[in-house]
């Protein structure tokens, strides 16, 4: 019993080794499902060799990284957190502002947003040339007048002599966006302006009969946006006015009670221009800061290319230059 139990595996054994697996196998041809299965096996057999070819590359791309590799790029980020461990945090900080600022939502020296008042309520046309003010919302060609017609020179704005900054130091004269604000909409209306080349009011007769009566009121309701605008074409951005920029400025688009409404616009996009320049400027800052500090070092260690910024990181070999 034993001796044949042992032949039957001997010849078991030399079958199984001399069977092609992958042989032709005569089925009958009313067995349709069967051949199927069997016209299958090629097709799963070229998916394999796909992933093979995948996991080939995928190590080629990984055999980059070494305990070497590693070592290098521990000792990048330990300088980088040494360095600049509040870059992010304070980029974080930064950016979010930036946003915020050039999406109309905040505005420098007025951050509070309680009382901020995005619609006036005003009939008639918005102001030419708004959409380079970078404005959330529409800024009403009346509440331009309703500013302007409480102006009538740049003394009328505040009491320069008696400004937060004066109490620090009696020759510093900082204007803050909410201290003009409140001045503007607690000012006496003075008059409806009117253009200088024609003399006639601005915006149109129609426009003067049914908007004067409420802007004349004490305290009406003029839109922040409006106020941020006018207070941006001399302050360029900046959280406080200074009387001689105030000066400078109103002498280009008011002129007794002449109003120019394109000089105006002009300064007031020249105004927020100086803040998307500064926005773009800060923008490249980042670009490079962060190019030296995690972009430039980690193509050097893990892919042996050199785009500059700065030298942290070192490559595993030659360095393929970019530049």
């Amino acid at each position: 019993m034993k001796y044949q139990f042992s032949f039957t595996a001997s010849a078991l054994s030399f079958l199984l080794s001399s069977v092609n697996a992958f042989a032709p196998i005569s089925i009958p041809s009313s067995n349709v499902s069967a051949k199927k299965s069997l016209n299958a096996i090629p097709e799963s057999m070229q998916a394999l060799d796909s992933i093979n070819q995948i996991t080939q590359s995928s190590n080629i791309l990984l055999s980059k990284v070494t305990s070497e590799n590693y070592g290098e790029v521990a000792k990048s980020v330990i300088i980088v957190l040494l360095v600049g461990g509040g870059l992010i945090p304070a980029a974080i900080a930064a950016n979010t502002s930036l946003i915020g600022t050039l999406s109309g939502k905040r505005a420098g020296g007025d951050d509070d947003r309680s009382n901020y008042v995005s619609e006036s309520g005003a009939s008639g046309p918005a102001l030419p040339g708004q959409a380079l003010l970078f404005a959330s919302e529409k800024i009403p060609l009346v509440d331009i007048i309703a500013i302007m017609g409480r102006i009538s020179s740049y003394e009328s704005i505040a009491d320069w002599r008696n400004l937060p900054s004066t109490k620090q130091s009696a020759n510093v004269f900082w204007l803050p966006r909410k201290m003009y604000k409140e001045n503007m909409r607690n000012a006496k209306f003075v008059g409806w302006p009117t253009d200088p080349k024609t003399g006639e009011p601005i915006g149109g007769a129609e426009l003067q009969k049914a908007e004067k009566a409420r802007i004349s009121k004490k305290n009406p309701v003029i839109g922040d946006a409006a106020l941020d605008a006018v207070f941006d074409s001399w302050a360029w951005g900046a959280s406080i006015a200074t009387p001689d920029k105030v000066e400078k400025t109103l002498s280009l688009y008011r002129n007794g009670n002449a109003f120019d409404i394109n000089e105006f616009s002009s300064a007031a996009s020249r105004g927020r221009a100086v803040t998307g320049l500064g926005a773009f400027t800060f923008v490249v800052i980042q670009a490079v800061a962060y190019g030296c500090l995690f972009v430039a070092p980690a193509l050097r260690v893990f892919f042996d290319i050199d785009v500059g910024f700065g030298e942290l990181g070192q490559c595993d070999g030659t360095c393929n230059s970019l530049f």
